[in-house]
């Protein structure tokens, strides 16, 4: 996930991504497992067909293994339909157009409500448009192409869940322990750059995310209590919580900061937490580690949302505080319009003009469109050129071609998710040499064609953003709305009766989470940087203060009276929030006056968060370098 911070943020990161050995040995694995068994036993003509199954292995590397084995199975299963769907209008000009736009608005929505790690719908796009430009095949045909095609996906499948025999808990304990270095970063920063703050957010956010994703339990309802290696993590996170709040208000108001003890301790305790193991005691804590797991255990599963079902989370997708619909559409465009020029052209294979309509518009993580664009043309440009130069005078066997092939998917799966270039550079010779085994053209001309083809769907995918802009205003308004009166719920709540409730504040927690990730998606979406997501920040931060207070405050006397008087400005911001977007003056003109945060000697922090929440809406918003899409 992205926060929108400035390039300044990579100095306050606590590691640098990295390359991934045991990832990579893993794809390697299957993927030579995959494409070599089915060319051995058919062919290479079947083996590309067990080659394209294996790039399920593209997601879920991120999720924890009791949500990342479900998905994956469901992912499959769009990789079979989405291969059917190819293969059935397969020779059909406006067939074919009609059935990729279908499969790639419906796998958009699919993959962002599964919220699977990876490439968003890039590959099931991939798979459709591959075989929809395939000559037309009996139904017996196709059946053994899709039966390689399930092999592959399957045998990813057994790779991406082999951990879970030797390490169940490394995806949970990994960003745990990236949450403990990135606070550690940020306390050492002593209320510097904002960059510092943003990245400890992000990384607490992701942490919990990871743990509410390995929660049991499926539909509406809590899960019950997790496995205690689980639980230590979840009271691990209670603990860090704090500590980030109380970080976060040292910077704001000139505080005592965090010692330099503690700094050192956060950062051991995040590699233990790496390596399996129990972090030792925080040295002067007078609260124990028993301690710390019973008060956890007192507020399982706080601070996370309720259970949704599938169907739930994709109705929350549908509707106007998501980003999903929009872009989903905006895919949708630029894969039929590139379906359409492909099979109408002279080209020689027309389906990467689909590929990179929508290579333009998903599978660049935090990268806008035109970034996306840039970064698979050069990359291309150099695959191209690497492919020219190797194989010039050398035309390449077929256990040469399986072995280069799955060298470089095996490396390209090891890079950091944010190494398209490279990703693309690799990629791009894979492509050429096991295309060339099916169209018998010349590995040269091929290479040509892939450039020109592949270019030109990238101009089309820019092109579908320029035309169907970033999130409409109206959704990033509703998502601020939603969260700023969830959270004022809670908080009423908690005065109203003295003790944190679960489903009135898991509701504000979802809610919130909406709006971190419209936070997250703004950029991404857009052609320019508008500066939306900047706006944004100090209202994501402010509401998550709140709620930090309503779930860490503890238990107090009910203050109905402190209910009330919180109903009037929440309703206020609320109202306001739906107007337009914070800092801009068409908010400030929908209140009559900015609302007061009531002041309040029983509970001053609460005052004061208040406070910071209707400054983060209503003050002035720096200028940005474009306006809002």
């Amino acid at each position: 996930m992205t926060t929108g911070a400035t390039r300044t943020a990579h100095r306050w990161r606590a590691t640098p991504p990295r390359f991934d050995r045991g990832r990579a040995a893993r794809s390697l694995a299957a993927f030579g497992f995959s494409l070599g068994t089915v060319t051995a036993v058919g062919g290479i003509h079947y083996g590309i067909f067990a080659a394209m199954g294996c790039y399920v292995d593209a997601y879920g590397a991120r999720d924890p293994y009791p949500r990342r084995g479900p998905l994956l199975v469901i992912l499959s299963a769009a990789f079979l339909v989405a291969f059917a769907a190819g293969s059935a209008a397969a020779g059909e000009v406006w067939a074919m157009v009609g059935a990729l736009s279908v499969v790639s608005v419906a796998a958009t929505l699919v993959v962002r409500t599964l919220r699977l790690s990876g490439p968003g719908s890039y590959f099931v796009v991939l798979v459709a448009a591959m075989a929809a430009f395939l000559p037309p095949a009996p139904p017996s045909e196709t059946a053994v192409r899709a039966g390689c095609l399930a092999l592959g996906a399957a045998v990813s499948w057994l790779s991406g869940m082999s951990g879970w025999l030797s390490r169940p808990y490394e995806p949970e304990e990994r960003e745990v322990s990236a949450a403990f270095r990135s606070v550690a970063a940020f306390a050492e920063a002593r209320g510097g750059p904002s960059a510092a703050g943003r990245d400890a957010y992000a990384a607490v956010h992701r942490a919990w995310a990871a743990l509410n994703d390995a929660r049991e339990g499926h539909g509406e309802g809590a899960a019950p209590e997790p496995a205690p290696r689980r639980m230590t993590l979840y009271a691990l996170m209670t603990g860090l919580e704090s500590l980030l709040d109380a970080v976060q208000s040292a910077a704001e108001r000139g505080g005592e900061s965090v010692s330099p003890e503690r700094v050192t301790w956060l950062r051991a305790a995040a590699v233990r937490i790496a390596a399996g193991d129990l972090p030792e005691p925080c040295p002067g804590d007078p609260v124990t580690a028993r301690e710390l797991l019973e008060t956890a255990r007192g507020l399982w599963p706080v601070p996370l949302p309720p259970r949704k079902s599938l169907l739930a989370e994709l109705r929350r997708l549908l509707s106007r505080s998501s980003p999903g619909l929009p872009v989903a559409l905006r895919v949708g465009l630029a894969v039929a319009v590139g379906t359409a020029l492909g099979a109408l052209l002279p080209l020689l294979h027309p389906a990467w003009v689909a590929v990179g309509a929508a290579a333009a518009l998903q599978g660049g993580p935090g990268q806008q469109p035109a970034r996306r664009a840039r970064a698979r043309l050069v990359g291309t440009v150099s695959g191209v050129a690497l492919t020219a130069l190797v194989f010039h005078s050398y035309q390449p066997g077929t256990w040469v071609t399986v072995a280069v092939a799955t060298v470089a998917h095996a490396v390209s799966r090891g890079l950091p998710p944010g190494a398209l270039l490279t990703r693309t550079l690799l990629n791009t010779p894979v492509a050429l040499l096991l295309v060339a085994t099916a169209v018998p053209a010349g590995l040269g001309r091929l290479a040509a064609f892939r450039l020109l083809d592949l270019t030109l769907g990238l101009m089309l995918g820019v092109a579908a953003a320029l035309l169907m802009g970033g999130v409409p205003r109206r959704r990033v308004c509703a998502a601020v709305a939603n969260a700023v009166a969830a959270t004022g719920a809670a908080v009423q709540e908690r005065l109203r009766t003295g003790a944190v409730r679960v489903a009135c504040e898991g509701r504000a927690w979802q809610r919130m989470a909406e709006l971190w990730d419209m936070h997250a998606a703004v950029p991404t979406e857009e052609i320019r940087t508008s500066g939306t997501a900047d706006r944004l920040w100090p209202t994501v931060l402010a509401v998550r203060r709140l709620l930090s207070w309503t779930v860490l405050g503890g238990p107090t006397a009910p203050d109905p009276d402190g209910a009330s008087l919180v109903r009037g400005p929440v309703e206020a911001l609320t109202g306001a929030a739906h107007a337009s977007l914070p800092g801009s003056p068409a908010l400030r003109r929908s209140l009559s006056g900015p609302p007061r945060a009531p002041e309040s000697a029983h509970h001053p922090e609460l005052h004061r968060r208040l406070a910071d929440l209707t400054s983060a809406l209503t003050d002035p918003a720096p200028a940005a370098p474009g306006g809002h899409k």
